[in-house]
């Protein structure tokens, strides 16, 4: 990807984390909802689900929540990224040496990679997998993924954090209402902007203006917010 095309002139990728159910496919949901309609997503956890179903290795591995082989990982990881340059990747990297594999993939390509760590408390995760009812979403798997992720995940963040030229990070508290999550997560991305944008004469503010529908302000606030945040990325793209 050209660094002229980057998101909002700063990301080329995001990288989406956190455990399963703590609320990373409704932040995606959110981000093409308000912010990214055409954003390419992709989930390592999809991924394997669906090859499982012809590969009884990798449907083991994924039944007992064992993490899947680092290198069947990265080499999935890469042929994502084919697919969709300049798009989301959910669930990578896990461990840390998937992590500096994508540290040295990104330095490779010089991209700078937004990550977004979704913090969220087992019994909240709990109570969310068990009202989904998947197959895989079972007491016994969860607490194992939940130990996994406890034991992997602050090593991933610590080499990430460590790599501020190529990363910017925002943690999201999960067990919050997910239309107020996706506000701070938003107002998060607007700190991050170069504030010169918004000294351009030829922005355009959105309107704010909440629905007589809306329960609270939080769908006018994200509108408002990506609103502003669609208009910085179409300067950018004619400059």
């Amino acid at each position: 990807m050209e660094r002229d095309n980057a998101l909002l002139g700063k990301w080329d990728f995001i990288f989406l984390l956190g455990e399963s159910g703590g609320g990373k496919g409704t932040l995606v949901k959110n981000i093409k909802k308000y912010w990214l309609p055409d954003l390419r997503a992709a989930s390592m956890g999809d991924i394997f689900r669906e090859k499982s179903k012809t590969d009884s290795e990798i449907k083991r591995l994924t039944d007992e929540g064992i993490l899947i082989d680092n290198e069947v990982v990265f080499r999935m990881f890469r042929e994502m990224v084919k697919e969709n340059v300049s798009g989301l990747v959910d669930g990578f990297p896990r461990n840390r040496e998937q992590a500096l594999d994508a540290i040295k993939f990104i330095k490779e390509h010089r991209w700078r990679v937004l990550v977004i760590d979704i913090i969220c408390d087992i019994e909240v995760i709990i109570e969310r997998l068990l009202h989904r009812g998947r197959e895989d979403d079972k007491l016994s798997i969860m607490y194992k993924r939940n130990q996994t992720h406890k034991m992997h995940h602050p090593i991933v963040m610590e080499e990430i954090k460590n790599r501020r030229n190529l990363f910017d990070v925002i943690t999201i508290d999960g067990n919050q209402p997910s239309e107020i999550a996706f506000t701070n997560f938003m107002l998060d991305v607007l700190r991050m902007v170069d504030m010169l944008y918004l000294y351009d004469i030829n922005l355009q503010l959105p309107v704010f203006a909440p629905n007589p529908d809306e329960m609270t302000i939080n769908p006018a606030v994200n509108r408002f917010i990506c609103g502003m945040l669609r208009n910085i990325q179409n300067c950018i793209d004619t400059e």
